[in-house]
């Protein structure tokens, strides 16, 4: 379920690009540079997605103390 806040592009696009810069930061140290088969696009894939929810429960969090009043933050649909 993703939030108000997580529908906004002005939102969702840093939180990518924070995901995508940090993935690929993790797995070059890890020594996988390039996805060659499945198991690395799946690695890939687990960390993006890890990273990118991380993000967004932390931006969630911030706007949530900078503005608790704010109706971008609500949980409904």
């Amino acid at each position: 379920m993703a939030s108000r806040l997580e529908r906004k592009w002005w939102f969702a696009a840093p939180v990518a690009a924070l995901a995508i810069l940090l993935t690929l930061t993790v797995m070059d140290g890890a020594g996988i540079a390039r996805p060659y088969n499945f198991s690395q696009w799946l690695l890939y894939f687990l960390c993006f997605a890890g990273l990118q929810r991380g993000f967004s429960f932390a931006g969630w969090l911030l706007v949530l103390c900078l503005a608790p009043s704010s109706e971008v933050r609500d949980l409904t649909r």
